[in-house]
C-alpha cells in the first residue's frame, strides 16, 4: 500500500483524530482529546475505518451520573457539609438546619451520617461537633470527589469508589444509572505506517476564489479515492408494517375501493349480533374477548328487531335461526373489537350503502391470545367486501388472486372452512417455496342471509379479512410477528430493511 497515496487523501476531521490513535480507545474519549464534536469524531471514524485504518466496534457499558439531587448537591455543597458548617455556635437540630438551609428529612440523614463518621455526637437534642468533624471539614469528602468524576464507567471505580457509590445509592436521585453504548477504536498497523510520514495540510476543494486567484500553485489538492466505499447513513425510515399499510391501501384505492373507518370500542351488538353471531358462541367468552365495564346503545329500533327476528327464529330468510331468547343487555356490552368485520356491519346499518360497491378498511384489532410467534393481542386486520349482482365464490377467489399478485404472492389454493356469518366460506393459503410449506393468508366468503336481512341487503356480498402482521411478516421474509411489531424489535432491521416492492 502507498502510505503517501493513502495520506493525501485524509480529510481534515481524519487528520486532526490521527495522533490519538496510538492505542485503542473509544469514540467519546477522542471527542474529549479533540475537543472535536460527537458527530465529527463518528464521521471521521467511519471514513478511517473504510479505509482500513481503524476497527469500530460497538460494546455497551453501565455508567453512573448525577441525579436532580446529585447536580445540586454538586453546586451547593452536600447537605452533611453544610450541616457540620452550620453547627458552629449553635446546638439544636432546627437551629443548625435553618441555618445549613435544609430540609427536616436532610437534617435527619445527615445526623446518622455524621454520627457513623464520628464527626458529631448528639445528647438530648443538642448536637457538638468532634474533633474528628473538624478535621472531616478541612478535606474533600469521599462523596463530593465521586461526584465530581461523573459520568464514570462503573467497571472503572475503585473499591473504595464503589463503597461510596453503594451508600450514595440509597439516597434519593443523587445517582442515577444508564446503560450506554460505546465506539471501541482498534487502530491497524496502517497507523504506526502513517505516524513516521508528515501528514501536509492539503487544499480540501476547489473554489473559484483559488482558481481565480492561482492561489493553488505550488500546492497539492487532496486525493479522492472513490473506489472506498462512503459510510452508511441510515436517514428516517417508514416502519415495514406502515409500508405494507400503505401498499394494501394503494392496492385497494387502485382496484376501485373505497375506504371504511370505525370505532376500537364497540358494542356486542355491531360486533356479534349484527352478523348472525349466536350469543352462546365461544368467541364472545372472556378468555376471547377483551371486555369494558360500562354498556353502549343499540341502534335503530326497526334494525334491533329486525337481528332479534334472525336470531331467534330466521326472519324472512326461510331460516329456523338458533331458537333461543336474545338478550339486549349482552347486545350492549362494550368491547375491544374483536374483528374489523364490526365496522363493515356498521355502515351497513348507518351508510344505506347501495350496490354495486367495494368498501376496504385497515384497522387494530384486540383478542384476548397468548402472545407468540404466529399471534398477538393486538393487531391489524385488513376488511373487504364486493356488493353486487350474480357474485359467486369464483369471484370472491379472483379478487384474492388479483389482490395478492399484486404482491409477488401467485401460488394460492383454497380450502372450504366455517364462518357463523358466512355460507359458503373458505381460507386461501400461499406456498412458502423457502420454507417448502402452506400458510394461511385469509378467511373468506359470502354473507349469509340471516347477516344480511335486517338490513335490507339482496344482493350478494362477498367479503374476507386477513391479518396485516402476517403478510408482513411474509413480504419481510420473518418467521416471528415479534420480529415485525412490539418492544422486542430489533431497532437496527427497522432502520435497514430492504422496502418492499410491488411484483405488478
Amino acid at each position: 500500500m502507498d502510505i503517501n497515496k493513502l495520506a493525501s487523501t485524509l480529510h481534515p476531521l481524519e487528520r486532526k483524530i490521527l495522533p490519538f490513535l496510538t492505542s485503542q480507545t473509544t469514540a467519546a474519549e477522542l471527542s474529549k482529546k479533540t475537543g472535536m464534536q460527537d458527530v465529527e469524531v463518528l464521521r471521521a471514524l467511519q471514513w478511517l475505518q473504510a479505509k482500513k485504518i481503524v476497527s469500530l466496534e460497538e460494546s455497551s457499558s453501565e455508567i453512573i451520573d448525577l441525579g436532580e439531587n446529585g447536580k445540586r448537591y454538586l453546586k451547593e455543597k452536600l447537605p452533611e457539609r453544610r450541616f457540620l458548617e452550620a453547627i458552629s455556635g449553635l446546638s439544636s437540630v432546627e437551629e443548625i438546619s435553618a441555618k445549613a438551609k435544609i430540609s427536616k428529612e436532610e437534617a435527619t440523614a445527615c445526623i446518622g451520617l455524621l454520627k457513623r463518621k464520628n464527626a458529631i455526637t448528639l445528647t438530648n437534642n443538642k448536637i457538638d461537633i468532634t474533633d474528628v468533624g473538624r478535621e472531616i471539614l478541612k478535606s474533600e469528602f469521599p462523596e463530593e470527589s465521586l461526584l465530581k468524576s461523573l459520568p464514570v464507567d462503573i467497571s472503572r471505580l475503585t473499591e473504595q469508589q464503589k463503597k461510596v457509590l453503594s451508600e450514595l445509592q440509597k439516597r434519593k436521585e443523587i445517582i442515577q444509572k444508564k446503560q450506554v453504548k460505546n465506539i471501541i477504536v482498534k487502530p491497524s498497523e496502517i497507523v504506526r505506517h502513517l505516524s513516521k510520514i508528515e501528514i501536509k495540510q492539503y487544499i480540501d476543494s476547489i473554489t473559484p476564489s483559488i482558481l481565480k486567484d492561482k492561489s493553488w500553485k505550488g500546492k497539492e489538492f487532496r486525493r479522492y479515492d472513490i473506489s472506498q466505499k462512503p459510510p452508511r447513513n441510515y436517514p428516517a425510515r417508514i416502519h415495514p408494517l406502515t409500508e405494507v399499510m400503505e401498499m394494501v391501501r394503494e392496492i385497494f384505492s387502485e382496484m376501485g375501493f373505497q375506504e371504511m373507518e370505525g370505532p376500537w370500542v364497540e358494542t356486542s351488538f355491531w360486533c356479534l349480533d349484527s352478523m348472525w353471531i349466536p350469543q352462546d358462541h365461544p368467541a364472545r367468552e372472556i378468555q376471547d374477548t377483551f371486555y369494558l365495564p360500562d354498556k353502549g346503545k343499540l341502534p335503530d329500533k326497526k334494525i334491533v328487531e329486525k337481528v332479534i327476528a334472525c336470531h331467534e327464529y330466521g326472519g324472512k330468510t326461510g331460516s329456523k335461526g338458533y331458537g333461543y331468547k336474545w338478550n339486549p343487555e349482552v347486545a350492549r356490552q362494550l368491547l375491544l373489537r374483536t374483528h374489523t368485520t364490526a365496522t363493515t356491519f356498521r355502515y351497513f346499518g348507518e351508510k344505506n350503502i347501495k350496490p354495486p360497491a367495494k368498501y376496504f378498511y385497515i384497522g387494530r384489532i384486540f383478542r384476548n391470545e397468548a402472545v407468540d410467534a404466529t399471534h398477538l393481542a393486538e393487531f391489524h386486520q385488513v376488511e373487504g367486501f364486493v356488493i353486487d349482482d350474480g357474485l359467486t365464490l369464483r369471484h370472491l377467489m379472483g379478487v384474492i388472486r388479483d389482490f395478492y399478485a399484486k404482491m409477488g404472492i401467485y401460488k394460492i389454493r383454497f380450502k372450504p372452512t366455517y364462518n357463523p356469518y358466512t355460507e359458503p366460506s373458505m381460507e386461501a393459503l400461499y406456498y412458502d417455496e423457502k420454507r417448502k410449506k402452506w400458510i394461511e393468508l385469509i378467511n373468506s366468503g359470502i354473507f349469509r342471509p340471516e347477516a344480511l336481512e335486517p338490513f335490507g341487503i339482496k344482493k350478494p356480498v362477498i367479503a374476507w379479512g386477513l391479518g396485516l402482521e402476517r403478510l408482513a411478516m411474509i413480504l419481510h421474509e420473518k418467521n416471528n410477528l415479534r420480529d415485525i411489531v412490539g418492544a422486542g424489535v430489533d431497532f437496527d432491521y427497522i432502520k435497514r430493511h430492504k422496502a418492499v416492492v410491488r411484483k405488478d
